[in-house]
């Protein structure tokens, strides 16, 4: 198979990326040559260390709640899709469907401004 009808995709949430899945197949790409992975354990990314940090009861720009507070996840894209198209025209089919569905494109280059 040509490299250049690989399709490499991600979304932000796994049902997002299944429904994608099955459109995909549901519009004639064999379900071998559409694979999603999940990227990020299903416990999540880590949110802090606790096992050392400063008192609860500080407070400032070293609080407790600071030190430790969750990392903004908003550009984090937990599944990745990668179809493998059998030709161009199946792949031009197959962007289109991740296009309308919200797939993002993995490689800034190609990202819409």
């Amino acid at each position: 198979m040509a490299m250049e009808n690989v399709i490499l995709r991600t979304f932000k949430h796994l049902g997002a990326a299944e429904q994608a899945r099955n459109e995909l197949v549901a519009a004639g790409i064999a379900a071998d040559d559409v694979e999603v992975t999940v990227r990020i354990e299903e416990t999540g990314p880590v949110q802090g260390n606790f096992t050392v940090g400063d008192d609860p009861g500080v407070t400032g720009k070293t609080a407790y709640s600071h030190t430790f507070a969750p990392v903004a996840q908003d550009d984090v894209r937990d599944c990745q899709i990668t179809v493998n198209a059998g030709d161009p025209a199946q792949a031009e089919r197959a962007m289109a469907i991740l296009d309308r569905l919200g797939a993002l494109d993995p490689d800034p280059a190609h990202r819409k401004h």
